[in-house]
C-alpha cells in the first residue's frame, strides 16, 4: 500500500510544463513592491501577535500562518477590485508565487525565525549576569562588545523595564552590534540559498521528489482570480466550499465560547497526554487541522513511517528509562535516544549528499565552464557559477567572522559543513514529506561538540560563542536553506526571468529580518520586554543559553561511550532501512520516519500524522484514484477555512481579549 500510494501522489502532483500560463508577465515590478511591502507587514503582524496580543504562532512553522493570512487577504482583495475595475488588479500566476516567496522568505525573519533569538542573544550577557551565577568572570571576558552591548548605564535593563521618562530609544548602543550581526546571519543565509540552488535539479528533476507542501500552493497562485468572478477561481465548486465549511465552522464555533465560557466546543487544540505506562513517554493526542490540510498531498509510504516511528520511539525510550537509561524527557526524547536518532539522521544525510555526487559533480563543471555542455542551469534561480561564487565568499565571509569574534579555528573548520549536512537533510525531509512543523532532531553545535569528546574538548570563548551563533548555524528551522529549496521548487513555475525571483527573495529575507529586530527592539523600551510574557524567546531563552555555555565552561562533561554506541547503533539501523528500501519494493517503511523519531515536533504531531495516513488510505482503497484526485480541492478549501478562522481569531483577540489571547493555531 505504501508505494501504490507513493505512486499516486506522485502521478497528481503538478508538472510545471502543464502550469504553463499564456499571458504570465512573469517577475514583475510590482510583484515585486507588493512581496516587499508583504515582507514587513509579516514581520510587524508576527511580532504584534506573540508578544502583544499573545495569540496565535504567525511565524513559527515551515508553511508561516502570517504570510498564508496576509497573502489569501491580498487574492481576495485584488479579485474583488478586479472584478469591479477590470484587469489593473489582476495578478498572473508567476506574480502571485512572486508575492508569496517574498513573504515566505521573510517569515524566517520574526519570533521563532531569527529577531527573538537575535534580540534575546544579544541582550541577555549583561543584563543577567549576578554575583552568583559569575557571569562576569567566565563569560564577559570572552564576549566582543562590538557585537554584545553594554548595560553601563542600563539600556539593557530600561529594555526589559520600559524607557524612563522623557527617554528615548538608545539605538546608538544598538547599531552597531545588529549590524556586525546582520552581516553574519545574511552570509549564512546566501550561503544556504546557493546551496540549495545547487542541489534543487537532484531532488526536483532526478529523484522527483513532490513537495508536497507547495502543491496547494502552486494550485491557489495559479486561480489567483481573473477579474471575472467575485472571489478568486480556486474558491469554487462543491469540494472547496465543503472543505472550507467544515474547517471554518468548527473553529468560528468554538470562537463563541470565548465570549460564554459555558458554550459547548469542539477540542481541537491544544491536545492532551495519553499516559501508557510508568517510565513510558505519553501520547500527545490532538487534531491538527494545518498539518492534516499538507501531509494529505504526501506519500502513503512517508506518513506512514512517521507515525509508525513515533511508536517505536514511545517503546524504546521507555524500556531504555525501565532499564536505567533515561531516554525520554516531557515530549521528546533524551539521553542515549538522541543519540540513536541524531546517527539515524547523520547517516541518510551522508547518504542523500553520496546519492548526489554525480549531479554536484556536473554543477561545478558547468560552473567552471559556463559553456559546457555538463548540465544546462538555464531553469534554475541563478546560474550554477554564480551560486558556487556566492556560496564560496559566503562562506569565507562567515568564517571570517566567527574567527574575528573569537571561536576557535579548528571548531569553525567542522561546524560549518556540519551545519550544511543538518540543513540538506533537513531541507529534503520537507520536500519528500509535506511537514509543516519539523525540528531538527540534532544540530551542528551538537555534533561539532560530540566530535571534541563532549564540551570538554571545546576553549572557554568558543563556548561563550556558541550559544549566540546557533542563531544561524544550528536553527532548529534550517534558516534560508529549508525555505530557500521550497523557493526553488515555486520557480519551476515561474515564467520569464527567474534571476528576478532569487534577488527578490534575498531582498525579502533581509527587509523580514531587520525590520522584525528593529521592531521587537522598539516593542522592549517601549512596552517593556518582561510584557512580552507568556513568551520565552526575548526573556528566557537568552538566559538559560548563556548559563548553559558558563556551566560547560566551569564544570564541562565529556561525552559518554554510551552515547557513541547508541549513535553508531543509529547508523547501522538507518543503513538496514535505507538498504532495504532500495533494494526491496515491498518494504514499507520510508527512512525519513526514523531519522526524525523521538523529535520533539514529530512527536507532537504524531497522532495527526497517523489520522492523516488512515484517511488517505481508506479514501485510495475504497474510492480509488480517481476520487483522491478529484478530493483534492476539499483539503485546500480546509486549509483556507482553516486560515480565514485564524485571521478571524485574531481580529477578536485585538478587539476583545488583548493582550490574553488565545492561541488557536500551535504545533
Amino acid at each position: 500500500m505504501p508505494e501504490s500510494g507513493a505512486a499516486i501522489t506522485q502521478a497528481a502532483h503538478p508538472n510545471p510544463e502543464s502550469f504553463a500560463a499564456a499571458g504570465d508577465r512573469g517577475v514583475t515590478l510590482r510583484s515585486i513592491a507588493f512581496g516587499l511591502c508583504l515582507a514587513v507587514a509579516v514581520s510587524l503582524l508576527a511580532n504584534t501577535v506573540l508578544y502583544l496580543v499573545h495569540g496565535s504562532l504567525m511565524a513559527y512553522s515551515h508553511m508561516p500562518m502570517g504570510n498564508l493570512i496576509l497573502t489569501m487577504l491580498s487574492m481576495v482583495v485584488c479579485s474583488v477590485l478586479a472584478f469591479r475595475f477590470g484587469r489593473p488588479f489582476v495578478f498572473s500566476r508567476t506574480e502571485w508565487l512572486t508575492v508569496f516567496t517574498m513573504g515566505f522568505v521573510s517569515s524566517l525573519g520574526p519570533t521563532y525565525g531569527v529577531s527573538g533569538y537575535l534580540v534575546g542573544v544579544i541582550v541577555s550577557p549583561y543584563y543577567f549576569a549576578t554575583p552568583e551565577n559569575r557571569w562576569s568572570e567566565f563569560l564577559h571576558p570572552y564576549l566582543p562588545e562590538f557585537i554584545f552591548p553594554q548595560n553601563r548605564n542600563g539600556e539593557m535593563s530600561w529594555f526589559y523595564n520600559g524607557l524612563p521618562h522623557d527617554a528615548a530609544v538608545p539605538w546608538e548602543i544598538w547599531m552597531g552590534p545588529l549590524f556586525w550581526w546582520f552581516t553574519f546571519i545574511a552570509a549564512v543565509a546566501f550561503a544556504c540559498f546557493c546551496a540549495s540552488i545547487i542541489i534543487h535539479r537532484q531532488w526536483s528533476e532526478y529523484e522527483k521528489l513532490v513537495y508536497p507542501a507547495m502543491e496547494p500552493i502552486v494550485e491557489i497562485a495559479s486561480l489567483g482570480g481573473s477579474g471575472k468572478r467575485l472571489l478568486p477561481e480556486f474558491m469554487q465548486g462543491r469540494m472547496f466550499w465543503a472543505g472550507f465549511t467544515v474547517s471554518a465552522f468548527i473553529y468560528c464555533w468554538n470562537m463563541i465560547g470565548w465570549f460564554f465560557p459555558a458554550f459547548p466546543s469542539f477540542r481541537m487544540t491544544p491536545g492532551w497526554y495519553l499516559p501508557l505506562a510508568r517510565d513510558f513517554p505519553a501520547l500527545w493526542i490532538s487534531f491538527n487541522t494545518f498539518v492534516i490540510c499538507f501531509a494529505y498531498f504526501a506519500s502513503l509510504e512517508v506518513l506512514f513511517s512517521l507515525w509508525f516511528f513515533d511508536l517505536f520511539f514511545v517503546v524504546e525510550s521507555g524500556i531504555l528509562t525501565r532499564l536505567g537509561m533515561p531516554s525520554w524527557h516531557a515530549y521528546r526524547s533524551a539521553g542515549p535516544y538522541t543519540w540513536q536518532t541524531a546517527g539515524a539522521f547523520v547517516c541518510l544525510a551522508v547518504f542523500w549528499v553520496l546519492i548526489s555526487r554525480r549531479h554536484l559533480k556536473d554543477a561545478f563543471m558547468k560552473a567552471l565552464k559556463p559553456n559546457s555542455d555538463h548540465i544546462d542551469d538555464s531553469r534554475e534561480l541563478i546560474s550554477y557559477r554564480a551560486a558556487f561564487l556566492g556560496l564560496g565568499i559566503a562562506c569565507c565571509y562567515a568564517v571570517a567572522w566567527l574567527w574575528n569574534v573569537g571561536m576557535d579555528s579548528g571548531v569553525i573548520a567542522l561546524t560549518i559543513p556540519t551545519m550544511f549536512l543538518v540543513y540538506l537533510a533537513m531541507g529534503k525531509i520537507l520536500a519528500d514529506s509535506g511537514l509543516v512543523f519539523l525540528s531538527s532532531p540534532t544540530s551542528a553545535r551538537t555534533l561539532v561538540q560530540a566530535s571534541f569528546g563532549g564540551p570538554k574538548g571545546i576553549p572557554a570563548a568558543t563556548h561563550a560563542l556558541f550559544y549566540p551563533t546557533a542563531v544561524a548555524l544550528s536553527h532548529f528551522k534550517g534558516t534560508i536553506f529549508t525555505f530557500g529549496m521550497h523557493a526553488n521548487r515555486l520557480g519551476d513555475f515561474v515564467t520569464g526571468n527567474k534571476r528576478r525571483l532569487f534577488w527578490s527573495a534575498c531582498a525579502a529575507f533581509m527587509v523580514g529580518l531587520v525590520a522584525s529586530t528593529l521592531y521587537v527592539v522598539w516593542l522592549g523600551y517601549t512596552v517593556g520586554g518582561y510584557n512580552f510574557e507568556p513568551n520565552w524567546l526575548v526573556t528566557r531563552a537568552g538566559h538559560s543559553g548563556f548559563q548553559g555555555a558558563v556551566s560547560d565552561i566551569i564544570s564541562p562533561k565529556p561525552m559518554q561511550s554510551s552515547e557513541y554506541v547508541f549513535f553508531v547503533v543509529g547508523v547501522i539501523a538507518m543503513g538496514v532501512i535505507t538498504f532495504m528500501r532500495y533494494r526491496f519494493t515491498w518494504w514499507p517503511f520510508h527512512p525519513i520516519g526514523f531519522a526524525l523519531s523521538g523529535s520533539a515536533l514529530s512527536h507532537l504531531t504524531g497522532f495527526t500524522i497517523f489520522l492523516a495516513w488512515s484517511l488517505k488510505a481508506i479514501l485510495l482503497r475504497f474510492f480509488g484514484a480517481a476520487f483522491y484526485r478529484r478530493s483534492r480541492p476539499f483539503f485546500i478549501g480546509l486549509l483556507i477555512g482553516y486560515v480565514f478562522a485564524i485571521a478571524l481569531g485574531l481580529v477578536l483577540d485585538a478587539v476583545w481579549f488583548m493582550p490574553q489571547g488565545h492561541r488557536i493555531h500551535v504545533y
